[in-house]
C-alpha cells in the first residue's frame, strides 16, 4: 500500500515537472495563445499519470495529440519542431513501455508512430534520420525492459508454486499424522472389539444363543466400522487425485444402513417416496452420511424410543427428516462434531440442513439437498 502510495505521488510529481517546462516552452515554440498553450502542456503531461497501468492507451492520447499539435498549431517563426522536443521526450519514453509491456503489434505501432511523429514535427528527411535513430535507442531499451519483466515474472510463478507445493506437502503430511493416530488409536481398538465379540461366546461359560446371536451382530458392527475406517485412512494417505478415486457409501447403502440401525435395537419407521435413480453422486453420498450420523444420534441420546425416518426423492430434490421422541433414560456424550458435519455435507451439494428441538422434547433433523449430479465439494470428515 505503502509502494502504491509512491508510486502515484511520483506520478504527479513527473506530470507537474513536464507541465512546468511545456507550458511556458509552448508560449515560445509554437504559435499558440496562453490557453492553448496550457492545453498543450496538459496534453504532454496528463499521459504519465497512467501509464504504469494503461501504457497503451497512455501512448495512444500522447501521440494524437502530438499529430493534431503538429497539424493544427505548429512551429512559432524561428523554430523547427511543430512538436515540443518535452512532448516527443515523453513520447519516447512511452513507447519504451509499450515494447516492454505490450502486445508484439502495440509494439510495432508504437516505434512506427514514433518514426512517423519525428517526421511530422520536423517535416524535413533529417527528421527521419533522427526519428530512426531515437526509435532504435527506445526499441532497446523497451526489450530489455520486457525481458526483464518477464524473468521476474517467471520467477514470481517459480515462487508460488514452490508455496504451492509446500503448502500441500503440509497437508499431505498433516493427513499422514493424523492417519498415524487413527491406525494407532482406533484401528487397533476396533480390531480388539471385532476380536472379542466374535472370541465371547468361547470365553465365556453359559453364553445363550441370543447372546451369541448379539456378539455376533456387534463383531459384524465394529468390522464394518473397521472396513470404513480402512477407508478413510487410504484416503488420507493418498494424494488428492488418488483420494478422488476411493468409493463412498451412498442411496444405494441406505437399506443396509436402515436394517444395521434397526438390528442394533433401534425402532424405525421407514417412509420412502419417489424414485432414488435421478440422484446425483454428490448429493447420494451426502444423504447417506447425514441419515447415518442422525441415526447415531438418535441412538446415542434417545435409545429407547421410536425413530421416524422419512425419506423424500423428487426430479429435483431429495428431503431428509429424521425424527425421534425424547429420551427416556440418560444420553450418552457426544463428540459434538455430528451436528457441524452434517452441516459440511449439506452445504458441500448447496443444500440446507435445520436441525432442532420438536415440541414433544424430542429432537428433528431436516435436510434438502439438490438431486443434480454436481460434485461433491471436499469437507472435513470422512
Amino acid at each position: 500500500m505503502r509502494r502504491n502510495r509512491w508510486s502515484y505521488a511520483g506520478r504527479i510529481v513527473l506530470a507537474g515537472i513536464l507541465l512546468a517546462i511545456a507550458w511556458p516552452t509552448s508560449l515560445n515554440e509554437l504559435a499558440v495563445t496562453p490557453a492553448t498553450a496550457l492545453a498543450v502542456a496538459l496534453v504532454v503531461a496528463l499521459p504519465v499519470l497512467v501509464a504504469p497501468e494503461h501504457p497503451w492507451r497512455a501512448w495512444v492520447a500522447s501521440a494524437l495529440g502530438g499529430v493534431l499539435i503538429a497539424l493544427l498549431v505548429g512551429a512559432a517563426p524561428g523554430y523547427a519542431l511543430s512538436v515540443q522536443a518535452v512532448h516527443l521526450v515523453v513520447l519516447c519514453g512511452l513507447t519504451a513501455l509499450v515494447v516492454a509491456r505490450c502486445a508484439p503489434w502495440a509494439a510495432a505501432v508504437a516505434t512506427a508512430g514514433l518514426v512517423g511523429l519525428f517526421v511530422l514535427a520536423t517535416r524535413t528527411t533529417e527528421g527521419a534520420g533522427l526519428g530512426i535513430f531515437f526509435t532504435v535507442v527506445v526499441l532497446a531499451v523497451g526489450l530489455l525492459g520486457r525481458r526483464v519483466l518477464t524473468q521476474r515474472r517467471q520467477i514470481v510463478e517459480a515462487e508460488e508454486q514452490r508455496a504451492d507445493e509446500e503448502s500441500r506437502r503440509a497437508v499431505l503430511q498433516e493427513r499422514a499424522r493424523v492417519a498415524r493416530d487413527l491406525h494407532d488409536v482406533v484401528a487397533h481398538s476396533m480390531s480388539m472389539v471385532v476380536v472379542r465379540a466374535e472370541t465371547a461366546r468361547y470365553r465365556l461359560p453359559a453364553v445363550d444363543a441370543a447372546s451369541a446371536e448379539e456378539f455376533t451382530a456387534i463383531g459384524d458392527a465394529a468390522r464394518a466400522a473397521l472396513t470404513e475406517l480402512r477407508g478413510v485412512l487410504t484416503v488420507l494417505r493418498a494424494d488428492d487425485d488418488a483420494a478422488d478415486l476411493t468409493p463412498q457409501p451412498g442411496a444405494d447403502d441406505v437399506d443396509e444402513l436402515l436394517a444395521a440401525t434397526s438390528a442394533a435395537g433401534v425402532e424405525l419407521t421407514v417412509t420412502t417416496t419417489g424414485d432414488p435413480a435421478g440422484l446425483g453422486p454428490a448429493a447420494s453420498v451426502s444423504l447417506y452420511r447425514i441419515l447415518a450420523e442422525a441415526l447415531a444420534n438418535a441412538s446415542r441420546h434417545a435409545a429407547d424410543v421410536p425413530v421416524a425416518v422419512t425419506i423424500d426423492h423428487t426430479p429435483d430434490t431429495v428431503r431428509l427428516r429424521v425424527v425421534n421422541g425424547p429420551g427416556r433414560s440418560a444420553a450418552g456424550p457426544g463428540s459434538g462434531l455430528g451436528l457441524p458435519g452434517m452441516r459440511e455435507r449439506a452445504a458441500a451439494v448447496d443444500g440446507a440442513l435445520t436441525v432442532g428441538p420438536t415440541g414433544d422434547g424430542g429432537f428433528a433433523v431436516d435436510a434438502s439437498l439438490p438431486a443434480g449430479r454436481a460434485t461433491l465439494s471436499r469437507v472435513s470428515g470422512p
